[in-house]
């Protein structure tokens, strides 16, 4: 896994980065949906201290990642019932 340098700006501050090129297009975007709600957050709420920004957007974003996440665990947790009904089933006959 060859890894490389960037430099990332979160909130204004420049942040560099050692990853594997692969990571690159999800922590860019990852960058990018945190500046993204911090935008959101300073339009809408009276927070100014960057660092109360950062938190309620990490929040944000982490909220928004899990939620999406559930209906996928959901879906499995459902297929694997679905096996152990099937094979419950088939030890009864």
């Amino acid at each position: 896994m060859e890894e490389h340098s960037i430099s990332v700006e979160l909130a204004g501050r420049a942040y560099p980065l050692v990853i594997s090129r692969t990571e690159e297009a999800h922590v860019r975007r990852a960058v990018s949906e945190i500046n993204e709600s911090i935008d959101r957050l300073k339009a809408g709420y009276p927070l100014t201290d960057k660092q109360d920004l950062l938190a309620m957007a990490a929040l944000e974003v982490t909220v928004r990642v899990l939620n999406s996440a559930a209906p996928k665990h959901e879906a499995q947790a459902a297929a694997v019932l679905e096996e152990i009904e099937k094979m419950l089933g088939e030890i009864r006959t």
